[in-house]
Order: structure tokens, then sequence, then C-alpha cells
């Protein structure tokens, strides 16, 4: 995957989308089969419990976290599929535009003094070794400041793409109906940041990645205080 554009500059959305495929990559090569990982003393067979704690283990190594049920979670995870179609992120495989969705949500702010934000939504699939993860992220960026506000990677196992869909046409409704607030005069543009962070708290998904980091506003006229 390329991570530079056409004027040859760093294509930042993708890099961090690419370190999010990294990590759930290294849950897919979990093997619930491989006896060895973990063993009893007391008979020398793989124990179902020392499992599901190395797999909330390696969670919690990875920054995810699941709300769900971990063993089934695991073994959805780590299962083969019996047809995996390709993707931007899959191993010598193409692009499968049905499974793949992307969309921009721009805030332009109505004062000079305070920042835009542009929102980038997707869904694309994971292909590894015969195993499919979907993957809805939300990257929210200050684009006065350059930085993220918000960053949110949400995970579905193969046969939940389903709750994929719904979990990105859930965050697609909800920015558009948080511009329309900011537009409307509903709320101020200190607010945007908080709002992002409460609508993805509550987007559920099957193992969730969380990296936080809510901005605040730059203020290019302290002595106005009318906002």
């Amino acid at each position: 995957m390329a991570f530079l554009d056409n004027d040859f500059k760093l294509d930042d959305l993708s890099l961090q989308k690419a370190i999010a495929v990294s990590k759930v990559k290294q849950l897919m090569l979990f093997d619930t089969s491989e006896a060895k990982m973990v063993r009893q003393a007391s008979n020398g067979s793989a124990s179902t419990d020392n499992l599901i704690q190395l797999f909330t283990q390696m969670l919690a190594c990875l920054s995810m976290k699941t709300d769900g049920d971990v063993d089934q979670i695991m073994k959805s995870v780590a299962a083969n599929v019996s047809k995996t179609e390709g993707s931007i992120f899959g191993q010598a495989a193409k692009v499968n535009s049905s499974e793949t969705r992307k969309d921009e949500i721009k805030v332009v702010s109505k004062a000079q003094r305070d920042s835009h934000y542009q929102i980038d939504i997707s869904k694309d699939t994971i292909s590894l070794h015969g195993k499919k993860v979907y993957m809805v992220s939300c990257y929210a960026r200050d684009a006065y400041l350059g930085r993220y506000v918000v960053k949110r990677n949400y995970f579905f196992t193969s046969d939940r793409e389903s709750y994929a869909n719904e979990a990105y046409d859930e965050i697609m409704t909800k920015m558009a109906a948080l511009k329309d607030r900011y537009y409307n005069d509903l709320i101020k543009v200190s607010a945007i940041s908080t709002q992002l962070k409460g609508i993805l708290d509550g987007v559920v998904s099957e193992i969730k990645m969380e990296e936080d980091s809510i901005s605040t506003n730059i203020n290019r006229s302290p002595l106005d205080n009318s906002r």
C-alpha cells in the first residue's frame, strides 16, 4: 500500500490505518489449535481458560479491548473463511469494491479564529492467510493544527459484515448531524471535539482500538469572548 500521493507527500491517514491493520493481523495469526502455546502441567493439554487469558493479554498489549464473549471472538478472529476476497490490506490480493467504503465530512469553521475539522470514515477488509476481518475507522483531524482529535478503529469478524455496515452508517449519520448542529448554531465550535468522542464511544463492535487525543481550540483573538 502506497503512503505517498501524487505530489510525493506522506499520506498520514493511510499510515495510521496501516498501523491498526498490523496490530489486528497479530490477532488473526493467533492459533487456537496450537496446544503447545499453553499447556497444563497436569496432563500437557491445551487449556481453554489459559488461551482466553493469553488472547486477552494480547488485546491489552495491542491497545484493544472487547466487551463481548472473548472465547467466541478469539475463535472467530482466528478462523479461516471458505472464500477470502481481495482487499487493499490483503497479501497479494485485489480490492473488492463491495466490501470497501470511504467518506469524508468537513466542518469548516464560521470564524477565522476557530479550527476546521476533517472526519474520514472508512470500511476496509483485512485478509490474511484465509482469514478475514472487517475494519471500520473514523479519524477526526483538526485541519488547522494538523493533528488528530480522535482516532477509532472497530473490528468485526468475517460473519458479521452487516454489523460493520451498521456501524459505518451510524457514524456517518451522527457525524453529519453534528455538522448540522454546528451550522445551525445549536452548538459552539468548542463542543465539536467532545461530541465527536461521545459519538464514537457509543459505537458497538466486537473489538475496539481507541486512541483519543482531545485537543483544545486555538483562539487567535483571546480578548474576544463572544463565543
